[in-house]
């Protein structure tokens, strides 16, 4: 058996994730009417060949009609959804794959005038920048609607074949809560204390876990740190942390550091190419010190010496390595489509050939055959003991 940390299987509760690699949670926009479709269930399987341990799918799946996808979502609130997810489950299962899903109500982060045209719904009266909508200041009515709403999806994900869910906690509706700076409600949701600002994600914590029974993994991919003036601080983020562990509805902890309620933001949280590598790796490590609940991080972790040192230095238990593993699954499968076998150095289960219909770009390379087969050689050498 390798020594390698990334190759070491990690326990979640009752289920054995087979290595530290994880792709975590982003939207293709391959729905189809709401639906996780054939095309949606054929890219996360490709991964899942890839040898990933655990596919966190969606981007995220809406739990209501009044959260109407931006980007073409899955929609968690149709009882139709499920078989769709079966599909999906079933086929990453297929390649030893766990597969999870992210749920959340969008809160501000939306429109008006998509789905079912209906008021968008915030604890807070200002629209978000990203999407200058004004939300309806919400109402108890609501608060309990929508709780309900999130422990219908879970159990519909439930029954699907999920091995759990994760919620989203930074930018949605969930956040808007407990960030001071999207609460302006009064009474015992308001931005007077902690413990009100947290109180409807607990509530809908409890919801879920009364729901779906002690079994079914349940976890938060949240923001302990705004790193705004006026928002949640490191040091409040810490707290929010312990008070998610010592609460017992929790069972991992997917850190954030940042908002999305911009652009320019939402590079910070999620950094483009050219930025700092890992930029918030440490601050995820002292989530996990802090805690001691299993905990997964991603923000360009791009390479192999990176992941492994997150692990190996007990930063993480689970590496999300998202775009880095979707470049090499695609790139190298286009690459084999133009130039046939070309690639020496190959790990089986990253360069298996995807259908034609998923290919996201053509390979557009002035780089002979020869050259294209060294380049994979020098790629790739790092990642073969990885997957093989």
């Amino acid at each position: 058996m390798s020594n390698d940390p990334l190759l070491q299987p990690f326990q979640l509760k009752h289920l054995t994730l087979k290595n530290r690699i994880m792709t975590t949670s982003h939207e293709p926009a391959y729905p189809e009417d709401g639906m996780p479709k054939d095309r949606y269930r054929a890219y996360h399987e490709e991964r899942a060949k890839a040898g990933v341990a655990l596919a966190m799918t969606a981007g995220s799946a809406a739990v209501s009609k009044d959260s109407p996808p931006v980007f073409n979502n899955v929609l968690a609130y149709k009882d139709e959804v499920v078989p769709w997810i079966k599909n999906l489950t079933d086929a990453c299962h297929e390649h030893g794959c766990a597969v999870m899903i992210q749920l959340t109500h969008l809160g501000r982060r939306t429109t008006w005038n998509k789905g079912d045209w209906l008021p968008s719904v915030s604890s807070s009266r200002h629209r978000e920048p990203a999407h200058h909508h004004f939300p309806k200041l919400i109402e108890e009515w609501d608060i309990e609607r929508i709780t309900g709403d999130f422990a219908d999806a879970a159990e519909r994900m439930q029954a699907g074949g999920m091995d759990g869910i994760e919620l989203q906690i930074y930018g949605h509706l969930l956040d808007q809560f407990w960030s001071p700076l999207t609460n302006d409600l009064e009474g015992e949701y308001d931005a007077s204390s902690l413990d009100n600002r947290l109180r409807f994600p607990l509530e809908v914590f409890a919801a879920i876990r009364k729901r779906v029974g002690d079994d079914f993994i349940i976890g938060a991919r949240y923001t302990a740190d705004e790193v705004e003036k006026g928002g949640i601080t490191a040091v409040e983020g810490l707290e929010i942390s312990k008070r998610l562990a010592d609460s017992g509805m929790v069972d991992f902890l997917n850190v954030i550091r940042g908002r999305i309620h911009t652009d320019p933001a939402m590079t910070d949280v999620i950094p483009i190419q050219g930025m700092k590598s890992a930029p918030h790796l440490d601050f995820a490590g002292s989530v996990k010190k802090a805690t001691g609940l299993p905990t997964f991080h991603a923000a360009r972790i791009p390479d192999v010496a990176t992941a492994r040192h997150a692990i190996a230095n007990g930063l993480l238990d689970m590496v999300g390595m998202t775009r880095a593993q979707q470049t090499l699954t695609l790139s190298y499968a286009a690459r084999r489509k133009k130039y046939g076998e070309v690639v020496a150095c190959e790990p089986s289960r990253f360069l298996e050939e995807l259908p034609e219909q998923y290919i996201l770009w053509p390979a557009k390379t002035a780089l002979s055959p020869e050259q294209n087969k060294a380049r994979g050689e020098q790629t790739m050498g790092s990642l073969k003991a990885l997957f093989d």
